[in-house]
């Protein structure tokens, strides 16, 4: 089957690559009607689904929601489970000890796909913060001594 490259899709791609946070469909549509208004929330959907099958972007659910990712490139995700938002976390170490130590019978692990949820910085009370922040420098230079 041939695939078309729509003026939708294009502007739904665009979107993508123009933002860092992992948006839902929902808030796709509501960039990309800015630009197209009559593009329904359905067809919205329907590319972004088609996209994330052809291996074109990274669909992943957290949150109970559909997530959008165009940065295809090996990574895992960070997710705030107060605000909401999502980061990228590019760190192969830890795919590669899940790799080398996951024991799974009767499975070869190829690749993994790790959302971590917490609370990102702006989430955690201030006080909280300092309880599990690391010693200042100062801190660590008179321990030492």
């Amino acid at each position: 089957m041939i695939k078309r490259n729509t003026v939708q899709k294009m502007k739904i791609m665009e979107y993508l690559m123009s933002t860092k946070s992992h948006p839902t469909a929902e808030a796709v549509y509501a960039e990309v009607s800015k630009d197209i208004p009559t593009i329904s929330l359905s067809t919205v959907y329907r590319n972004l689904n088609t996209m994330a099958e052809d291996g074109e972007i990274l669909k992943f659910e957290v949150g109970n929601e559909a997530h959008f990712d165009a940065d295809i490139s090996f990574h895992h995700h960070v997710y705030c489970k107060v605000c909401k938002s999502v980061f990228d976390l590019h760190d192969t170490e830890i795919a590669d000890y899940i790799k080398e130590n996951a024991k799974i019978p009767n499975f070869k692990i190829e690749s993994t796909n790790l959302i971590f949820v917490g609370r990102c910085c702006d989430c955690i009370p201030q006080e909280e913060m300092a309880q599990t922040a690391p010693p200042a420098a100062e801190e660590v230079q008179i321990a030492a001594e």
